[in-house]
Formats: structure tokens, C-alpha cells, sequence
């Protein structure tokens, strides 16, 4: 099926009307298919009633005070192609296709076929916390209600979230390490092991957050081949944070010791408190950065490239068996394992597909994390490290 979308065009690094080949899609003016199932009109509320909640079913009836309903675009069908008749169904139908585009790649790249098929996709939900409208210029992946939350925009006004292909292969990198080193669990085990009491203080649930976001931004830019992408729809000075062609030493060379004064910092000063997400919503995306551009970095190394660094990623997840992230995650008693660089480090070079990409992954990381060789173990016998942090 052909349909008029807003697309990235690499040649002017923005974004423009497009006729494009859809060739999931299931119901046209539902925009239903296995990519996606887009859901309009749901209200999502996040409060005291999570107190009382252990079951799945109990946490959906708990937080959709209005589950939605099915979308409806309206299009205008001339010589075969399917034109969006006005902005809402313009937007939905670039996202659609933005999902179609993240899963392709996915698949590509060896991920289940039956992992986010289909996936519910709120599209400009309500969304409370308590009282507090949180529902606006943003997108998201719901772990626990294992869906895509796309927010209304109203102070963003450059490319919308929900028509930014990077933005939506983001998210569907989030999914995708939901479904693999979490085994696509709505409330995964390890948060009563490794949070008892809080999760302030404690290496692996922070160390998890970050890496989920540099691992996104890695996963989004496989897929478009954008690697400014998220500076279509920020402000500059926010976008360029993110800009993998960028190498900052100041803000992508980092060590363990580093990271344990910033485990330090965050539950000295914000534990508990509203500034803790104001400080960590930034932040994690900063550190999340660090990851990003070492394996962005790693792709551009001789003989290798960013899909084979990609296919070693998705690797570490659970492939690699014993020492996959998600055997550590399973194993970790306490999340002091999972906070460590060379755990986490160590899995991805295990999952290298072959000796160029091992060899490049060995290097970046070394430097980028202050790592040694004899911390990543074996594999990276002999490999010096790059040197760009120096």
C-alpha cells in the first residue's frame, strides 16, 4: 500500500511529504497492523490504587481509567496513494510507519518475530500522576503496560515526537530490551531483589535506566541512519547532547569511579524528592550518551560497521547465555553486579559477531570507560585501547 508520510530525507538532514511503500498494515483507517495498533482516547492515572496491585490484570484496571478506542484517519486516495486529509491522520500515519521501519530492522537484526507484534500504541493519552498532567511533549515505552505512549506536543514545535522516525526507533529499542533481558515482564523480579526499601542508592537500577537509554539511541540510529535525529524535534543545545557524530571528551569519557559519586550524589541530595526526577530526567540521558557514542564510535573502526555493533548489543542481551545481561539481571542478588562498566561492557564484546567488531568494541571501551583489558577478560588479550580520552 502506498502512503504520503513525513519523512526524514538524509540529503537535507529534514523532513518532508513523502510517498512511501506500507506493507504491514492490516486495516487502513485504523491504522492497525503487526507493526503497531494505534489507540486513541485512553486515560492513563498513576496513583495510590498501585498500592493494592499484584496481578497484571489488577495494574491495567488500575492505571486505564479509560482504555480507548480504536483510531480513525481519514484519507484521500488518488493514483493508488493513500493522502493523509489532515494533520492528525498525517501524524498517525508517519508513526505507523516509523514503527514499521523500527521492526523491519529489528527483525533484521534476529529479534522473535512474536516480540511487539502488533503492539498497542497510545497515542495522545491522558496521563496523571496523581493530580499532575504529565501527558504532553513526550514519547515513551510503557514497560508494565508493555505499549508505546505517544504525548501530545505543545511547547515542542519542530518536528513532533510521534513523526520523528528516530524518536519512535527509540522507543522500540526500549521494547525490544524489555522483551529480551526482561523476557517481556510486566513487573520483572529483580526490582523486590534489588530495591527492597528504595532504589536511590543501589548501582544496578540506575545503571539499568542509563544504559536503557544509550542503548535506544544506538538502536534508533541503526535504524534511520540519522545520527542527530532527536535534534529534529528538541532545541539545538538539547539535540547536540545527543549527536553521536559529536565526540565531547569531556562528556563521553567516563569511569567506575565517576559513576559511583554520581550513585552518591543522587541519594545524598535528591532521594525522595521532586527534584530527583527533574535531576535524573536529564541526567540519564547524558550518561545514557556515554554508551551511545562508544558504540557508535566502535562502528566506525576498520572492517566493522554499525549493524555488526548492533548485532553484538542485541547479543549481550540474552544470546550470549551465562554472562548475557539478562543472566546477570536474573543473577544479581543485590544490582552491584549490574552497576558495574566491565559487566556490562564485557557482555557486548562476547557478543561481537566476528573478530573486527570484537577488536573495535575492546578499544572503545577501554578508553571511553577507563576500562583495562584484563577487566573486559580474554577477549580483549593484547587490544590497546584507542586513545581518544587521553
Amino acid at each position: 500500500m502506498k502512503m504520503a508520510v513525513l519523512q526524514w530525507d538524509p540529503d537535507t538532514n529534514g523532513y518532508g511529504l513523502e510517498v512511501v511503500e506500507v506493507r504491514t498494515l492490516e486495516d487502513l483507517p485504523s491504522l492497525r497492523g503487526e507493526a503497531a495498533t494505534p489507540i486513541v482516547g485512553a486515560s492513563i492515572v498513576l496513583d495510590g490504587r498501585l498500592n493494592y496491585v499484584s496481578t497484571e490484570k489488577q495494574f491495567r484496571d488500575a492505571v486505564l481509567d479509560d482504555p480507548g478506542t480504536a483510531a480513525k484517519a481519514q484519507f484521500l486516495e488518488k493514483d493508488g496513494v493513500y493522502w493523509p486529509s489532515d494533520f492528525q491522520s498525517l501524524s498517525l500515519a508517519s508513526a505507523y510507519y516509523g514503527f514499521e521501519r523500527a521492526r523491519a530492522y529489528a527483525l533484521a537484526r534476529g529479534v522473535d518475530p512474536e516480540a511487539l507484534r502488533g503492539v498497542p500504541v497510545y497515542y495522545f493519552p491522558s496521563f496523571r500522576v496523581n493530580r499532575d498532567d504529565r501527558g504532553k511533549d513526550n514519547a515513551a515505552w510503557y514497560s508494565s503496560l508493555r505499549s508505546f505512549l505517544l504525548f501530545r506536543f505543545e511547547e515542542l514545535q519542530s518536528i513532533p515526537l510521534a513523526m520523528n522516525q528516530g524518536v519512535i526507533a527509540h522507543e522500540y529499542g526500549h521494547g525490544i530490551f524489555t522483551a529480551e533481558v526482561h523476557g517481556g515482564a510486566w513487573n520483572p523480579d529483580y526490582v523486590d531483589r534489588w530495591c527492597p526499601v528504595s532504589c536511590v542508592d543501589t548501582a544496578g537500577p540506575i545503571m539499568l535506566s542509563l544504559l536503557e537509554e544509550g542503548f535506544a539511541d544506538v538502536w534508533a540510529v541503526a535504524t534511520t541512519g540519522d545520527p542527530r535525529f532527536i535534534g529534529h524535534s528538541l532545541l539545538e543545545w538539547e539535540g547536540r547532547g545527543r549527536d553521536l557524530n559529536y565526540f565531547d571528551p569531556k562528556a563521553h569519557c567516563w569511569s567506575q569511579r565517576e559513576f559511583d559519586e554520581e550513585i552518591g550524589y543522587f541519594a545524598r541530595y535528591f532521594a525522595g524528592s521532586r527534584e530527583k526526577a527533574e535531576h535524573w530526567g536529564p541526567r540519564k540521558y547524558e550518561l545514557g550518551t556515554v554508551w551511545a557514542s562508544a558504540l557508535y564510535g566502535a562502528s566506525k573502526a576498520p572492517n566493522t560497521d554499525l549493524d555488526r555493533v548492533v548485532d553484538a548489543l542485541r547479543a549481550s542481551y540474552r544470546s550470549i547465555g551465562p554472562r548475557s545481561l539478562a543472566a546477570v539481571v536474573a543473577e544479581d542478588p543485590t544490582g552491584d553486579s549490574f552497576g558495574r562498566l566491565d559487566t556490562i561492557a564485557s557482555a557486548i564484546i562476547a557478543g561481537a559477531p566476528d573478530d573486527a567488531t570484537r577488536v573495535a568494541l575492546c578499544a572503545v571501551f577501554q578508553d571511553r570507560l577507563s576500562l583495562t583489558a584484563d577487566a573486559l577478560g580474554a577477549a580483549c588479550s593484547g587490544v590497546p585501547s584507542n586513545g581518544q580520552c587521553r
